[in-house]
């Protein structure tokens, strides 16, 4: 049996720039979809193309240092 906190939606924050924030922005018009819907696509984009894959893995650990 799971929580019922596990069972509703989580909200996630993250700290950005302005400048991020217009760009994302930017984004989310020219695709024609809300930032809840464009983070979420991207995330799990993320996840299913690095978190089995450890040259992908990799790749990206070494570009955010």
């Amino acid at each position: 049996m799971t929580s019922s906190i596990n069972q509703r939606n989580q909200m996630l924050g993250v700290r950005a720039t302005k400048e991020f924030v217009n760009k994302f922005d930017g984004l989310c018009d020219r695709l024609g979809y809300n930032r809840s819907e464009v983070i979420r696509y991207c995330l799990k984009k993320f996840f299913n193309e690095h978190f089995n894959n450890s040259e992908n893995f990799t790749r990206a650990r070494r570009e955010m240092c």
